[in-house]
C-alpha cells in the first residue's frame, strides 16, 4: 500500500519536465504544466511528487529564467516560482533497514568471553598434568569433576547478583576470579590444593558466561536476539578449539608451569575489557518493548536434555574411542567446533526470521541422529561425520532455546533467565557424566550414546509440544 505525504514544491513553468530532488519528504523542484512530474529518491523508498495542474493554484514572484535543457528549447522564457503543497506518493521499495547489532560494546564483550572461556580451555590438558604426576584415574576424575561443581553450584548465585544491574561488573569478576583459579592450581601441590583450585576455576567460568549472555541480551535489539547470543557464543567455541592446541605449544615451548600462567594472563586480560564496558541494567534492551512474561518450562527441559547428550560426549568419546579402535577423537571437535561457528554465523537469523520453536526443533532431532551415529561407531569417518552433524545442530539449537527462555521473562529477571538456560545445559551434562558410567559398565558405550539420542528426541518433542512464540 502507498502512503500519501505532503511535501513543499517549487514548480517553474513548462511543458512536461521532469526535476529530481534528494530526500523523502523535501523540497521537490518540478515544472509545472500539464501532469508535470517531480522525482526524489530516499531512504525510504521510491518518491514521486506529481505537481499536475494543481501547479497553478498560486505563485509567487515572476522573473526572467533561461529554460532547463531538458525542456529542449534554449530560447528565454518567464517562469513562475510557485510554493505549494503536492500530495507525494511514497513507494516502500525498499525494506527498513536491520537493527545493528555489532556495536563496541558487543564487540568488548565477546572478547571478554573469549579470553574469560580461554583459561579454562587450556586447562583441559591438566588431566595429562596430573597423570604425569602420578595420580591414578580416579584422583584425575576429581580434580576435573571439581570445575564442574564450582560452576553449577555459582550459576544461581550469579543470576541473582547480576539481576540488580551489575553485568559488567560480574564480567570482569568471573574473569579475575577464574585467573585466580589458573594461579591457585601452578601453585598447589596436592590433591585437595588442585580440587580446590578447579572450584575456582569453575566459579569464575561460570559468572563469565552468565554475565556475558546477560550482557548481550540487554544490548540486543529484540529483533535480533537468537542472532545476537548465537554471535557472542562464536568466540566461547573457538576458545574450546584454540584452547588445547596453544596450550600444547605452550607446554612444548616453556613447560607447565607456563601454561597455568597463561591462563592466568588470559583471565586478566579478560577483567581488563569488561571494566571497561559501560553498565546496563535489566530493561534497557534496545529497540522495542519486551513482550509479555510466559513460561518457558518446555525450553528448559529442552535445554537440559540437551545438554546430557553433550555431557555423553565431552564425558566418555574419548574413552569410547579407544575401546571402538577408531583413534584419536580430535577429528570428532575439530569438526564440532567449526560446523557450530558457521551454524550461527550464517543460520543465527533463522530463529529470529522463522520462528524458535520451528528451527529448534528438527535441530534437536538431528542432534540426536548425531549421537545415534556414535551409537553404531565403528569406522574414523564417523567421528567427523557425527562431529559435523552436531556442530551443525548445536550451533542453531542452543541459541534459539537461550532466546526463547530469556525472552518469555519478565523485564525485571532476564539476567536470572540467562542463568537458569545456562544451568539447566550444565546440569544436564554433569548428570549423564554422573550417571552413564555406571550404564557404560553394564551395557557397553554404545548404550550410552543410544540413551542420549532417545534424550535428544525427547527435547525436539518438548519444544514443539510447548507454546508458540512471541516473534
Amino acid at each position: 500500500m502507498r502512503a500519501i505525504a505532503r511535501a513543499p514544491v517549487e514548480a517553474v513553468e513548462g511543458a512536461g519536465a521532469i526535476g529530481e530532488a534528494r530526500g523523502v519528504a523535501g523540497r521537490v523542484t518540478a515544472v509545472a504544466g500539464a501532469g508535470a512530474i517531480g522525482e526524489a529518491r530516499g531512504v525510504a523508498g521510491r518518491v514521486t511528487a506529481v505537481a499536475g495542474a494543481i501547479a497553478f493554484a498560486g505563485f509567487g514572484s515572476r522573473r526572467a529564467h533561461r529554460s532547463p535543457p531538458w525542456c529542449g528549447s534554449a530560447a528565454p522564457r518567464a517562469t513562475i516560482r510557485l510554493r505549494l503543497y503536492s500530495p507525494i506518493l511514497v513507494d516502500p521499495a525498499v525494506p527498513p533497514r536491520a537493527p545493528r547489532l555489532v556495536t563496541r560494546s558487543f564487540v568488548l564483550v565477546t572478547v571478554a568471553v573469549f579470553l574469560g572461556a580461554l583459561s579454562p580451555n587450556l586447562f583441559v590438558l591438566a588431566s595429562r598434568y596430573l597423570a604425569r604426576r602420578g595420580y591414578d584415574p580416579d584422583a584425575i576424575g576429581l580434580v576435573m569433576a571439581a570445575f564442574m561443581v564450582g560452576s553449577l553450584s555459582t550459576m544461581a548465585w550469579v543470576g541473582r547478583v547480576i539481576q540488580r544491574g551489575h553485568r559488567a561488573l560480574a564480567l570482569a569478576a568471573g574473569c579475575a576470579v577464574g585467573a585466580a583459579g589458573c594461579a591457585l592450581f601452578e601453585r598447589a601441590d596436592a590433591l585437595w590444593g588442585f580440587v580446590a583450585a578447579r572450584v575456582v576455576q569453575g566459579s569464575g567460568f561460570a559468572a563469565v558466561l552468565v554475565s556475558g549472555s546477560a550482557y548481550v541480551a540487554e544490548i540486543a535489539p529484540p529483533a535480533r536476539l537468537a542472532q545476537a547470543l548465537g554471535f557472542a557464543g562464536v568466540l566461547t567455541l573457538a576458545a574450546q578449539a584454540v584452547g588445547p592446541a596453544f596450550g600444547e605449544w605452550i607446554v612444548a615451548a616453556a613447560g607447565w608451569r607456563w601454561l597455568f600462567w597463561s591462563g592466568s594472563i588470559a583471565g586478566v586480560a579478560g577483567a581488563a575489557l569488561g571494566a571497561l564496558l559501560p553498565p546496563i541494567r535489566d530493561g534497557q534492551r534496545a529497540g522495542a518493548a519486551a513482550p509479555p512474561a510466559a513460561r518457558a518450562t518446555a525450553a528448559v527441559v529442552a535445554m537440559a536434555l540437551s545438554g546430557f547428550g553433550f555431557g555423553s560426549v565431552v564425558g566418555f568419546l574419548a574413552a569410547y574411542a579407544d575401546a571402538a579402535s577408531v583413534g584419536a577423537v580430535s577429528p570428532f571437535f575439530t569438526a564440532y567446533v567449526a560446523a557450530a561457528i558457521a551454524a550461527r554465523l550464517a543460520l543465527g537469523h533463522l530463529a529470529d526470521t522463522r520462528g524458535r520453536r520451528a528451527t529448534a526443533t528438527p535441530a534437536l532431532v538431528g542432534h540426536s541422529m548425531a549421537l545415534a551415529v556414535l551409537a553404531a561407531l565403528s569406522s574414523p569417518w564417523q567421528l567427523v561425520a557425527s562431529g559435523g552433524l552436531y556442530g551443525l545442530c548445536h550451533g542453531i539449537y542452543y541459541p534459539s532455546l537461550q532466546a526463547q527462555i530469556v525472552e518469555r521473562a519478565p523485564a525485571d529477571a532476564r539476567a536470572r533467565a540467562v542463568a537458569t538456560s545456562t544451568l539447566a545445559f550444565g546440569g544436564g551434562a554433569f548428570c549423564a557424566q554422573l550417571g552413564l558410567g555406571v550404564v557404560a559398565n553394564a551395557w557397553g558405550y554404545p548404550a550410552i550414546y543410544a540413551i542420549a539420542a532417545a534424550a535428544g528426541v525427547a527435547a525436539a518433542g518438548a519444544v514443539w509440544s510447548g507454546p508458540r512464540d512471541f516473534v
